[in-house]
Order: C-alpha cells, then structure tokens, then sequence
C-alpha cells in the first residue's frame, strides 16, 4: 500500500480527523487531506509526528518493504507565463530510495499549461542527469532564469521548442545552447 493509503488506513483506524492531526502537527486542514489523497507528501519531521500521532512506526506509514529518503523540493516551476526565480527555501520531500540519487530534485507545477497531464499543484520528480528527448516533459531554466514545465522538442538546428500540452497557452521558442534541461519522470502522486 502506497504512503497515502496507509495514512489513510491508520487515522481510520484510530479515529482521528484531518482538522485533528492538523491542529497537532501545525498545518492546514487542507494539507493533510493532500498528504492522505498523494498530492503531497509531509517533510520527514511531519512523518515522525504523523507516526507519533497514529501510534505506528514510520515504517509502517510507507510500508515494511519501501525505504524512505528524500530529495530536495527546490520551488514552482512555471506551467503558464515562466516565472524567475526558486525558493530560496528549499525543503526536503520523502521519496522511496531508489529515487534519492544525485541529480534528482522535485518541482511544484505552478499553472495549467500542461493540463490535463500535470495540473497546477502537482509534485514532480525531475533527473538532471537523464537525457531529455523529443517529446519529454522537461523542467527547463532559461540563461535569463525562466523556469518552467514544458514538452520538449528540437529541431536538427538546434532550435528548441518548449510546447505546453493546454492549448490556450503559446509555446516558447530558443536555442539549445541558451537551455538547461532535467527530464521530468515522475509525479509524486504516481510514488
């Protein structure tokens, strides 16, 4: 069973409401209820609250089998009009250990551009060091600092095309050389 199903499993369980273990851990309501429907995940300091309040083991949250590290959350990635900068908080997010390598980071979609697939909110998990195809979802920065979400695609000339997947939004165009580029390969929801 995934994080969210177990989290689920265990507040019926016990008996305990999302308003409850809110007010315990010091969140929104709203943040538990992603946590427990896998749009989100706590920080590791929230997962040993949520175990201390549900009277489980962290192990047993993710499951016996599923060892969990985590990956740094580095700020919104723009699925609209590029946005400029990160956080310059970054926090740590869970993920199951054969995610936690080098190069791995995860991006908060910010927008709808790239609706119906990725929607405005959505965790995802991106590896700078894996190589982004034509037709690969990137997480792109610009040598201006855009940052963003889009559909990858080059030409043989080495033009870039940043294609968003909702059509009410125009794509974005430039050289492969003015690109950094991490393969977007997972949405958290998806762990």
């Amino acid at each position: 069973m995934s994080f969210s199903e177990n989290l689920k499993m265990f507040m019926k369980k016990r008996n305990i409401t999302a308003l409850e273990i809110s007010k315990l851990i010091g969140v929104t309501r709203g943040t538990v209820t992603h946590w427990s429907n896998g749009i989100r995940s706590p920080n590791p300091e929230q997962i040993k609250q949520l175990a201390k309040i549900l009277k489980v083991k962290v192990s047993e949250l993710f499951g016996d089998d599923i060892e969990v590290k985590t990956i740094p959350l580095i700020g919104p990635a723009s699925c609209g009009i590029p946005n400029m900068v990160f956080n310059d908080d970054i926090e740590n997010i869970p993920v199951s250990s054969e995610l936690a390598r080098d190069g791995v980071y995860a991006v908060i979609a910010d927008g709808d551009s790239m609706l119906p697939a990725i929607k405005h909110g959505d965790i995802i998990i991106c590896d700078k060091d894996m190589r982004c195809e034509n037709g690969n979802i990137v997480h792109y920065t610009t040598i201006d600092g855009e940052s963003g979400l889009k559909k990858y695609l080059v030409d043989d000339n080495g033009m870039v095309t940043l294609m968003p997947l909702n059509s009410d939004f125009k794509p974005i165009m430039c050289d492969v050389k003015d690109l950094r580029c991490a393969r977007a390969f997972k949405k958290q929801s998806d762990l």
